[in-house]
């Protein structure tokens, strides 16, 4: 007990007399290397997180189904959604077929295709009537009608536009539709939604029946969308679909929609590794430099010590311990400014094409980082005091 009290002793005497802004300073070097380890891969997570949401909610459902290779589009349809939906842990299906056309409004000409869909099924799947900024959501029986996203329709300001857009249309408004067969209709507005997802909102929309009357397309599909009951994992979803014989390309959401996102995120992860390697390097060389100073002052102190009896390894655990302060306060406040900023940007998120994003409170990223930055602090703050500590007793006290 008294071995273990001695190096106790010794440091918390050390830190109650110690330099005290210099103390706090190296807490909040050591308290910002920590939150710069987990504030960029935590916001990864957020982007991660809402753009796999929104690809679920606003863009594919829980599977997708699309032609295999040797197809361009999916054939009996009707057969395939009705035997889908009789699968166990299927809850809704809706089959969309994309439409080559360009869209006119009074001021705008954009070869944008649309998509058509039985609205009665794809709002089961995809709820963009709960997403309607103005206007009314598609019903099955509209004809002359086409549903636009916000980002599609666009400002009359041109320079307030993500993307090239129909200048500021709304509901009410008519827009000459151009058909690949030379079919040219004048379709008015219905609605205009709005999901915060970039993909989703520069679509547009047309009804099953309005497609059928103009191509004679009716048992045809580019894509099938699957919605699954709660709690059904979706690669037991696309499993099940595979083993009732649905021999076309069957993907979960995320599968799909890794390829829109995957570079970015990688590029996010390696501009998150840079940051951790910077933040445990900056903090370990603080430490180091602290510790140094503190025994090349405390030379004549720790030469008495070891006359006296008190064993190196009590010397060094005293420093030791001095270390584990620092990175416990600095990891501790590190922690609550995390949290801090955190619940400001969950009140204000930020907005990414993938939607509004915060960063998540992942313990998967939090623990490595406090294991890491803890590791680094205890070796920068050892290599000084075994030096200093192993050093002949006249040396120390000679200076």
């Amino acid at each position: 007990m008294k071995k273990v009290s001695i190096p106790f002793y010794l440091a918390s005497r050390a830190i109650r007399r110690g330099n005290k802004g210099t103390l706090v300073l190296t807490i909040l070097v050591v308290a910002m290397s920590f939150v710069l380890m987990v504030f960029l891969p935590s916001l990864v997570g957020g982007i991660t997180g809402a753009y796999t949401k929104q690809v679920t909610d606003y863009q594919y459902g829980n599977l997708v189904i699309d032609p295999d290779d040797d197809n361009t589009f999916i054939s009996d349809t009707h057969g395939k959604v009705r035997m889908i939906k009789k699968i166990p842990g299927v809850a809704a299906v809706s089959s969309r077929a994309s439409v080559s056309t360009s869209l006119k409004s009074d001021t705008r000409t954009l070869s944008r295709g649309v998509v058509a869909i039985i609205p009665s099924d794809d709002r089961e799947v995809i709820n963009l009537a709960g997403k309607m900024t103005e206007g009314r959501y598609l019903s099955d029986g509209d004809t002359d009608t086409v549903l636009i996203g916000s980002i599609l329709a666009g400002h009359e300001d041109e320079s307030k536009d993500k993307m090239e857009s129909l200048g500021g249309v709304h509901t009410g408004d008519s827009l000459d539709v151009s058909f690949a067969n030379g079919v040219i209709k004048k379709m008015t507005i219905s609605g205009v939604f709005e999901t915060g997802f970039f993909n989703t909102d520069s679509q547009a929309f047309i009804t099953r029946k309005e497609m059928t009357e103009i191509l004679g397309q009716s048992d045809r599909s580019s894509t099938i969308l699957v919605s699954l009951t709660p709690g059904t994992d979706p690669d037991e979803g696309k499993n099940r679909l595979l083993e009732y014989g649905i021999r076309d390309s069957v993907k979960t959401s995320a599968q799909k929609g890794e390829g829109m996102i995957g570079d970015a995120i990688k590029s996010f992860n390696l501009l998150s590794m840079i940051m951790v390697v910077f933040s445990l390097v900056i903090a370990s060389i603080v430490i180091f430099i602290i510790i140094y100073i503190n025994t090349i002052n405390q030379r004549r102190q720790i030469g008495i010590l070891k006359a006296v009896g008190i064993p190196e390894r009590d010397i060094i655990r005293d420093y030791l311990i001095q270390v584990l302060f620092i990175f416990c306060s600095g990891a501790l406040l590190g922690f609550c400014i995390f949290t801090c900023i955190r619940e400001y940007l969950r009140a204000s998120p930020l907005q990414f094409p993938a939607g509004f994003v915060y960063p998540v409170m992942d313990l998967t990223i939090i623990l490595p980082s406090f294991l890491a930055l803890g590791i680094v602090s205890v070796v920068a703050g050892l290599i000084p005091a075994y030096r200093t500590a192993n050093r002949d007793i006249l040396e120390l006290v000679n200076g």
